[in-house]
C-alpha cells in the first residue's frame, strides 16, 4: 500500500470515529447551565430550598454546609421548596487492640432521612435515606478520641450535604 492511501485511510477512520462526538456535541448540555430562554436554571432552584431548623449539633452541621452548597454564600431567593433533615450519628469500634481492650479505630455513621417538601401544599415531592460513615483513631486520651469523633461528625456532615446536594440537584433536573 502507498503511503498516500494509508494516509486517506487514517483520515476516514478518524472522521469516522469523530462523527458521533460532533452529532452528539450539540445534545449535551450542563446540569448546573443556566437555560437560554429565561426561566430559572437548576442553581436557581437549588437556591430556592429551604432548610427547616433542626435540633442536634450533627444535623445542624449538615444543614450548615447544605446551605451554602445550595445557595453559593449568597441570599436565598423566595423559596419554592422545603427540605426537611433528620440526622442520626452512631459510633462502633472497628479495631481493638489485644493487649489493654481498648478502640484504636472507630468508625461514626451518619444517617440523614430528609424530605423535599412543596412548601404551600405540604406535598412529599421527594424522600430519601443517605448514609456516610467516617473512620477516626481513638485511643487512652479521652478528650483526643472526643475531639477526634467530633472531627470525623464534621467531615461526614461535609460529605452527606454533598450527596444531599447531589440528589436534589438530579431530581430537580428531572422535575423542571
Amino acid at each position: 500500500m502507498s503511503s498516500s492511501s494509508q494516509t486517506s485511510r487514517r483520515g476516514a477512520l478518524l472522521a469516522l470515529a469523530l462523527l458521533p462526538a460532533v452529532m452528539l456535541g450539540g445534545c449535551f448540555r450542563p446540569m448546573l447551565a443556566e437555560p437560554g430562554n429565561g426561566s430559572p436554571g437548576l442553581k436557581g432552584r437549588l437556591a430556592a430550598i429551604a432548610i427547616d431548623p433542626v435540633e442536634d449539633r450533627v444535623g445542624q452541621q449538615v444543614r450548615n454546609r447544605l446551605s451554602f452548597n445550595l445557595t453559593g454564600g449568597a441570599e436565598a431567593p423566595p423559596a419554592r421548596y422545603r427540605l426537611v433533615l433528620v440526622t442520626s450519628s452512631s459510633s462502633d469500634s472497628a479495631l481493638v487492640d489485644a493487649l489493654n481492650a481498648t478502640p484504636q479505630i472507630d468508625t461514626v455513621t451518619l444517617t440523614t432521612d430528609y424530605t423535599l417538601l412543596d412548601p404551600a401544599t405540604d406535598k412529599i415531592l421527594l424522600k430519601a435515606k443517605n448514609f456516610t460513615r467516617k473512620s477516626y483513631n481513638s485511643g487512652l486520651q479521652r478528650f483526643a478520641t472526643v475531639r477526634a469523633r467530633r472531627d470525623a461528625e464534621n467531615d461526614a456532615a461535609d460529605v452527606m450535604a454533598d450527596q444531599i446536594r447531589l440528589r436534589l440537584a438530579t431530581w430537580l433536573a428531572d422535575h423542571p
